[in-house]
């Protein structure tokens, strides 16, 4: 029953999870405070906007506690506040915490966790590194956590989903979910043991100032923070540089010098993140055993694995450069096999250049 008070006080405008702590300190708990005589809350050193802010609340809202019980228990959501057990030991260490958060799934609160971000607007080569970098993090046994945000964050979530557990933070309310594809992305987290949460109430809108709030808590959750692709005013670096000043492990992955949603990562790195070229990278910095199963090998015919052979590790080529380096191949047949090296999975089409996959 207490964090029902927890989470009503932390809705009231104004108040906020370091001055709900604050008052429950005083108090002694959110019930008592919820309850106490308007004289008593006016005598602390909470600000006189807040405190009337909190007092016209529970004058209009007289019944709030009850009908957020009533909610929660009609939805199936359920409450986390600082001071239970399951809160994530830590999410508790960075400054100012949230005071409660809702969910729906499993905590897990001392799961290892690595976050991964981006953009919203992810290129193909984007999407794979996502993918596989997540996947082959959760078959380690890594609990992948990103934003539900479209982009890099669902491909992240997704490739979690292929071999493990994932958490979704969410920059609204648990009532507000903007998109059919993102409820249905959410849905699979849970039912796949995951959790999704927010410390936004249930009835909040997405807004500009609400992801900044997430993307702490995405930071926090989290032992390091993977960048793939992100732009130079990307949000996804307001994430790493959150989890910089925590003292957490930022790690970036570089792309092309050519593409706009390289130069984030390669601004972190050009500052001291770590560099990395796949989950592998990720797993010897804390020693941990890769469990990526051995891939079948791809049967190429010579001209394939010539074409193939052509792209340097790491680097990209197009395919005015694979024409003029083979003149015994006409176009149409290059063409061909780039076609059919791409349904192998063997590269990848980055801005019309290629890539090894």
């Amino acid at each position: 029953m207490e964090k029902f008070y927890v989470a009503t006080l932390n809705a009231v405008n104004l108040l906020g999870s370091a001055r709900v702590r604050r008052l429950i300190e005083i108090f002694g708990s959110a019930e008592n405070i919820w309850r106490a005589e308007d004289s008593a809350i006016k005598n602390t050193n909470i600000p006189t906007d807040a405190v009337d802010s909190f007092l016209n609340f529970r004058h209009e809202h007289p019944d709030a506690v009850e009908q957020l019980i009533e909610f929660c228990t009609d939805k199936k959501i359920k409450l986390c506040s600082f001071y239970d057990e399951d809160y994530p030991p830590l999410l508790k260490e960075i400054p100012n915490p949230p005071v409660v958060f809702y969910y729906r799934g499993k905590i897990e609160a001392r799961a290892e966790r690595i976050a991964m971000v981006g953009t919203r607007h992810n290129t193909t080569y984007g999407e794979k590194v996502a993918q596989d970098i997540a996947s082959e993090l959760a078959e380690a046994g890594l609990t992948v956590v990103s934003g539900a945000a479209r982009g890099i964050d669902t491909c992240a979530h997704k490739g979690a989903l292929k071999c493990g557990r994932t958490v979704a933070v969410l920059g609204y309310g648990i009532s507000r979910i903007p998109r059919h594809e993102t409820k249905n992305l959410l849905e699979e987290i849970v039912e796949r043991g995951g959790l999704v949460m927010t410390e936004f109430s249930p009835g909040t809108n997405a807004a500009e100032f609400t992801f900044p709030i997430r993307n702490r808590v995405v930071a926090g959750l989290s032992r390091a923070v993977i960048v793939i692709e992100a732009g130079y005013k990307s949000g996804a670096l307001i994430t790493s540089g959150l989890a910089a000043d925590f003292s957490r492990d930022v790690f970036a992955v570089p792309g092309s010098i050519y593409h706009e949603k390289s130069r984030g990562c390669h601004e972190l790195i050009r500052d001291g993140a770590m560099l990395i070229k796949g989950a592998k990278d990720v797993l010897d910095f804390y020693n941990m055993p890769s469990k990526k199963k051995p891939v079948a090998q791809i049967e190429l015919t010579g001209d394939e694995q010539r074409i193939l052979d052509l792209i340097p590790p790491g680097d990209f080529i197009s395919e005015d450069e694979i024409l003029m380096s083979i003149d015994d191949i006409s176009p149409e047949e290059i063409s061909a096999i780039i076609l059919q090296l791409e349904l192998k999975n063997c590269i990848i089409e980055y801005t019309g250049r290629y890539t090894k996959a």
